[in-house]
């Protein structure tokens, strides 16, 4: 069950928990400057509208700037995702570096391009995972035991770009679930984590999963809608 309590953060704190199995992590790798993206965009957009949207689903689009040299800065493209695009390559995750590039729970998917639905995992239910946001700290609490690595994501919706070059010249791209920050970090039980003092573009959610340090399907997972942008 994933639960969320309506409290604005900035002042006493806001609170998700996830005491249910953990939802499906699906990371796409886009740019503005590919003209194959739009499609695998609107794709990943529509999962707004999913009922299983942050409870079973939790979509996320890592903007990658291997493109920008064709003509196009993408607004969105940091170069550490593209280089943990590479680090999925290199850990034999995807057969390689491409957009629009999609992963499944750490894993390659190509059922896009045969036209196939996001799949979701259907995993048992695992121990109680809490993250409290509060003064732009975060706590997270886990009731498991192991070791793992907390992956944290502020996510933005609803951007839209006007491209005037490259590819998608003329084109007009709506953006959602776009990663304006990411962060890892190991631990066990209990991490805390200061998030940036501001961002770039404001965040509308965010999303946390914990993976076994050498990467993997998530353990647990918790996810949701911040009660006001981040930053205010």
């Amino acid at each position: 069950m994933l639960m969320a309590a309506a409290i604005p953060f900035a002042s006493v704190g806001q609170t998700w928990v996830n005491a249910d199995a953990p939802a499906t992590v699906v990371e796409l790798y886009t740019s503005e400057g590919c003209s194959s993206c739009p499609p695998a965009e609107a794709t990943l957009n529509a999962l707004e509208r999913s009922a299983d949207l942050w409870n079973k689903v939790i979509p996320l689009a890592f903007h990658v700037d291997y493109w920008n040299y064709i003509g196009w800065d993408d607004t969105f493209a940091d170069a550490a995702y593209s280089q943990r695009q590479r680090d999925k390559v290199n850990q034999g995750q995807s057969s390689g570096v491409y957009t629009p590039g999609w992963f499944i729970n750490d894993q390659e998917w190509r059922g896009f391009f045969a036209r196939q639905a996001i799949p979701y995992a259907n995993g048992p239910r695992a121990p109680t995972l809490t993250a409290t946001l509060a003064d732009k700290t975060l706590r997270l609490d886990y009731e498991g035991t192991q070791t793992l690595v907390a992956n944290i994501a502020l996510v933005a919706m609803n951007q839209t770009t006007e491209v005037k070059r490259g590819e998608n010249r003329g084109r007009t791209l709506d953006h959602d679930f776009i990663v304006v920050d990411f962060a890892k970090k190991a631990g066990k039980n209990h991490w805390e984590y200061t998030l940036p003092s501001s961002l770039d573009i404001s965040a509308d959610a965010i999303a946390i999963w914990l993976t076994p340090p050498q990467g993997g399907d998530p353990v647990q997972t918790v996810a949701g809608w911040l009660d006001n942008p981040y930053p205010n």
